[in-house]
């Protein structure tokens, strides 16, 4: 009885710490770290969010900070695009459960040739296909710097949520179906993907290689106005 009790109380806290620190009004106790909105930037143009340098932490390091082995891919298309990600099921940061993947700092070359090593190819949807790392690429993989990062968080966020975390976007872009708004925040590194029928994504990258967010964005989706 005594330990059902405790789970009671403890869900409840952990509902209230959401509420706090999620709803427009709710202000978060100064102790918590590593929120989603909690981005340190570094006069070198690099960025830190949940603990995690991008562009300098390994993925050793980022699987140290997120108590949690990573599920490692090569991801390519048939136009010849190659990444690797690790992929993070359930990362908890202060009572707050997501999906985070990071994409690995690879060149072209490297991506080429870990692609060729490849031990297994799995054929996606749409031209995409999924390669098995051969075991020396996912040794190296460890070693190699977390350039961004995907969070995929449990919970819905209203607009004037992201607004009171992290303030307006400097930039607006719809995708061409009219259903996907990213909102940009260059001087963060930050890309907070707005979905009309699903939950929010938040993508971080550096400051610095912003672009690497906004580029396909302009070429490939119509640019709404500033807000």
């Amino acid at each position: 009885m005594g330990d059902h009790i405790f789970l009671k109380v403890l869900g409840v806290t952990i509902i209230a710490l959401a509420v706090a620190l999620w709803l427009p009004g709710g202000q978060p106790p100064e102790e918590y770290k590593n929120l989603p909105w909690q981005i340190e930037v570094t006069p070198a143009g690099l960025s830190q969010v949940f603990g995690v340098t991008l562009g300098k932490s390994t993925l050793d390091e980022v699987e140290n900070q997120f108590q949690e082995p990573a599920e490692i891919s090569l991801f390519a298309t048939d136009a010849g695009e190659r990444v690797v990600e690790a992929y993070f099921n359930t990362v908890t940061l202060n009572g707050f459960k997501a999906k985070i993947v990071a994409t690995l700092g690879f060149s072209k070359e490297e991506l080429q040739g870990m692609y060729d090593r490849g031990e297994r190819i799995s054929s996606l949807a749409q031209g995409k296909r999924k390669v098995t790392l051969a075991a020396d690429d996912l040794v190296k993989a460890k070693q190699t710097p977390v350039v961004a990062l995907t969070y995929l968080p449990r919970i819905d966020l209203a607009e004037s949520t992201v607004i009171k975390r992290f303030g307006e976007p400097a930039e607006k872009l719809m995708e061409t179906d009219g259903k996907i708004e990213h909102w940009l925040y260059p001087d963060k590194g930050v890309d907070v993907v707005m979905y009309a029928e699903a939950k929010e994504v938040l993508q971080y990258v550096a400051p610095r290689d912003f672009d690497r967010l906004r580029k396909p964005l302009q070429t490939d989706r119509e640019i709404s106005p500033k807000p």
